[in-house]
């Protein structure tokens, strides 16, 4: 960690004074975590008392009621929310219990859940428990959903979203405004739903989950229009899209729709009369129906169409693959479904130009398109990567297709210090592979590390490096980049690979090593957070040493860090005293750092007291937002992960945690 403190601080007398301090207490510090070892005596006396404690019923998870601030709309709300998050991880094991037979149940015997419960993920494969959408209005959740801005950068966020739109889940009914009971759920609804889930899980821009979830649903509940037409061209589905292409032309016959095109109302012009003529060529031309191919085009001429790009190519299309001309694709401006299926089906490779105004979507086809180029299947990956779209699977799979030579691998940090080109990235990434040697790895993977940390990308970088991660292996030669490599591998989901690490670390300091002791208190508050409470020991006498450690940072930026670490460690229901909140004597708020908007706050708060997991999910992902959960000040990320925990969702309350502190410089 680089840390640059103003000018105005002399910090080499006090660099100096508590290195020695933190020398001469080497072992006694280091005693303070080795819970495990310690047979007798007061150390023990502190972790038996913290191992009990774990064992007690969860405090309520909600705000201290000491803490100033408009935490409930009234007593009243504040008083059901407590009380009711009192009692909630009884509530959640008991609804666990209950479900585990829900979610390996089939779609069709669901019984009366049938005619809503679509999706690609039941609870057995990672997904929520089939009641998410539970006591919530139908109402409430469209309009939520239509608010949450999709993708996400954070891999963490990324995966909620994904469990919240692909769960095999009955759809929201919540309890009607006239009587006391469920609103009625027709089949109209049930297609409104579906169709609203699936216009996100397009903003979110992964093909493969997107036509796993196509997969499990009647086309009679996806609605016709242009975007999920273009939606199973993508996936692979043309003749589903012609059966569309029919239904919409059916539909807009029962309409009587006016045939030239200036004479329709807006309205009707909605209904894309263009598109789903151009989708009838390309279906009577698959069709090999040549002449109702030439009928189509005969009226999109009618119609005023000057797409000539499309008729270029589906003339070509119909023309003897032996004797067609190639096709110019440069004054081709954008890259569309219709005319992506059109260049695939003529194994025509797609331009770079193309790429960079490509949706998520077509990227995403994009990128596992034989026809690409590696350099241009790279552009396309980045591009997808950077929006959230494909995953760091495939991402890894593209890196792993350029070549390098021996002497670029050689020579990777010097060739990339100025160059923050994606090829630059792909180089460090095969470069640290490569290296034979622990401490080689590691130096390349600290550049990584750095470059990611600029671009506020670090968590997926350290998933896509995970390989390279997982080989090295602890050893004193490498205690200084101890803490950069436990932090990747938290933050790359392997937190058994962490605890090696840590123990390795911790036994080295309690043999007297100021570098092992450092990265000791450097890595601690990590660990404990991606641990389950007990494993790692919290008291006043660790807490005080890491505080110490941080009297290097400004008085601000030290007690905005502690800030949001009490935050987040009360958030787990680890106890921090009342005089260490004292010591912070500053705003105690990052510089960038942001509140949770008021009314999303007070939304949130009222869902986890209503037992809205869904609605209470996606308030928590639009508390985070575009950037993320590091962007949150301390007790707007407390409010979150407290949320998540609210419902059952440790791990998922974890990792948001780790992304929030890496993100301020742990």
């Amino acid at each position: 960690m680089n840390i640059n403190p103003p000018s105005f601080y002399n910090l080499r007398p006090l660099r100096r004074a508590i290195f020695y301090r933190t020398a001469m207490l080497n072992i006694s510090a280091a005693l303070l975590f080795v819970a495990p070892v310690l047979a007798a005596g007061q150390q023990e006396d502190i972790f038996q008392q913290n191992t009990i404690e774990a064992q007690e019923p969860p405090k309520s998870i909600l705000f201290p009621s000491g803490v100033p601030g408009p935490y409930f709309p009234d007593d009243a709300a504040k008083n059901a929310a407590e009380a009711d998050v009192n009692n909630r991880q009884n509530i959640v094991e008991l609804d666990q219990e209950q479900q585990e037979t829900d979610d390996v149940v089939e779609i069709d015997e669901l019984g009366d859940m049938g005619i809503t419960a679509f999706g690609s993920l039941n609870k057995q494969q990672g997904g929520f428990n089939s009641r998410l959408w539970r006591a919530s209005s139908r109402a409430k959740i469209e309009q939520l959903l239509g608010r949450l801005v999709l993708p996400a950068k954070s891999p963490t966020m990324d995966e909620i979203e994904k469990k919240l739109l692909l769960t095999i889940a009955s759809a929201p009914v919540g309890k009607s405004s006239m009587q006391d009971g469920e609103e009625e759920f027709d089949e109209e609804s049930a297609k409104k739903f579906i169709n609203l889930r699936i216009s996100k899980l397009m903003e979110r821009g992964n093909l493969s989950d997107l036509t796993r979830f196509l997969q499990g649903i009647p086309q009679k509940y996806l609605t016709a229009n242009k975007s999920n037409a273009e939606l199973l061209l993508l996936g692979g589905d043309l003749m589903a899209a012609c059966q569309m292409t029919n239904e919409a032309r059916a539909q807009a016959s029962k309409a009587n729709l006016p045939r030239s095109l200036a004479d329709k109302t807006e309205d009707q012009q909605k209904a894309n009369p263009v598109f789903w003529l151009k989708m009838l060529a390309f279906c009577r031309v698959l069709e090999e129906d040549i002449s109702g191919a030439q009928i189509a085009l005969d009226l999109l001429g009618e119609q005023g169409s000057n797409d000539f790009i499309f008729f270029d190519l589906i003339n070509l299309l119909m023309e003897n693959p032996a004797s067609r001309a190639p096709f110019i694709s440069g004054s081709m401006a954008v890259l569309d479904g219709l005319n992506y299926s059109l260049l695939s089906l003529l194994d025509h490779p797609v331009e770079a130009q193309l790429i960079e105004n490509s949706d998520p979507l077509i990227l995403s086809a994009l990128v596992i398109n034989p026809n690409m180029s590696k350099e241009n299947r790279l552009q396309g990956a980045v591009k997808s990567y950077l929006a959230g779209g494909i995953s760091v699977d495939v991402l890894r799979d593209v890196y792993d297709l350029q070549e390098f030579s021996s002497t670029e691998y050689q020579n990777a940090l010097m060739l990339t210090q100025n160059d923050q080109s994606p090829l630059a990235d792909v180089l460090l990434y095969q470069a640290a592979a490569r290296q034979s040697d622990d401490v080689s790895k590691a130096e390349i993977l600290k550049v990584i590390w750095d470059r990611a940390l600029s671009q506020n990308d670090l968590s997926r970088k350290t998933r896509l490096n995970i390989k390279t991660l997982i080989s090295i292996k602890p050893s004193l030669e490498l205690l200084n980049h101890a803490d950069h490599i436990t932090r990747g591998l938290l933050l790359g989901g392997e937190l058994d690979g962490a605890r090696k690490w840590y123990d390795f670390v911790r036994r080295s300091a309690i043999s007297g090593n100021a570098e092992a002791t450092r990265a000791l208190i450097n890595i601690w508050p990590m660990v404990m957070i991606a641990s389950a409470k007990g494993e790692i020991p919290w008291n006043d006498d660790i807490l005080e040493l890491w505080w110490n450690g941080q009297m290097v940072l400004s008085p601000q930026n030290r007690d905005s860090k502690a800030a949001l670490f009490y935050a987040i460690a009360e958030a787990f229901q680890y106890e921090v005293g009342e005089e260490k909140w004292a010591e912070l004597i500053t705003e105690a708020r990052a510089e960038n750092a942001q509140a949770i908007p008021l009314g999303v706050w007070r939304e949130m708060i009222k869902s986890v007291a209503e037992d809205k997991q869904g609605q209470a999910i996606i308030l928590s992902l639009m508390a985070m937002g575009q950037n993320g959960p590091g962007s949150l000040d301390a007790s707007g990320i407390s409010a979150v992960l407290r949320t998540l925990r609210s419902f059952g969702l440790e791990q998922e309350a974890r990792n948001v945690a780790l992304e929030a502190l890496v993100a301020n410089d742990f």
